[in-house]
């Protein structure tokens, strides 16, 4: 009877547990392409829909009391870019990726303006601007009038220079993948002339 009763209890124990538990921060690596992932279970390479809703959702309210915190704005970022870059969204006008992508872009260089030197948020903001040239990448001229053309054209050239810019940065940096580097730079115009 004592065993039941300690049983009933600790499974009670557990499902409060689970019910307030917050998501940890997700491990990272740096593939053997030069790109910052996140650590997945099995071949993953994108994290599962809503695997890290309750952190995104500590983020965004730690975010709101301390908007400085670089860790926040690193993550924030960093998740933002795992779930819409070309890998798990791969057309080109899905909707809402460019605002996410744009979202990650301002969080990760608001980290790296206030000072986090972590070599990874500089390789994630470098990843994030090759990410926003791709989205900027294909023949849209059927949907666009000439002013929002010239507004899309300069966008990706400004996207362009920083990637080329940053990628530069961590040639400097991490000289040993200069290499990997020097193939993320982009080279291409914008498609509508």
């Amino acid at each position: 009877m004592k065993i039941k009763s300690y049983t009933i209890i600790l499974f009670i124990i557990l499902v409060i547990i689970s019910q307030i538990s917050f998501s940890q921060l997700p491990l990272t690596k740096i593939d053997v392409n030069g790109d910052l992932r996140t650590i997945e279970s099995g071949m993953l390479i994108v994290p599962p829909k809503n695997k890290y809703d309750k952190l995104i959702d500590s983020l965004d309210k730690n975010l709101k009391r301390n908007p400085s915190d670089t860790t926040s704005l690193f993550y924030s970022a960093l998740l933002y870019y795992s779930y819409n870059q070309m890998i798990a969204e791969p057309a080109q006008r899905t909707k809402g990726t460019l605002e996410s992508l744009t979202t990650a872009k301002d969080m990760i260089e608001k980290a790296i303006q206030i000072k986090m030197t972590d070599f990874r948020a500089h390789l994630l903001r470098a990843q994030i601007y090759r990410e926003l040239c791709y989205r900027f990448s294909g023949d849209e001229s059927w949907m666009f009038k000439a002013g929002e053309i010239a507004m899309r054209r300069k966008l990706f050239e400004n996207y362009k220079d920083k990637n080329n810019k940053y990628y530069t940065h961590l040639i400097k940096i991490d000289g040993s993948k200069e290499y990997l580097y020097n193939k993320k730079r982009i080279t291409s115009d914008y498609p509508i002339k």
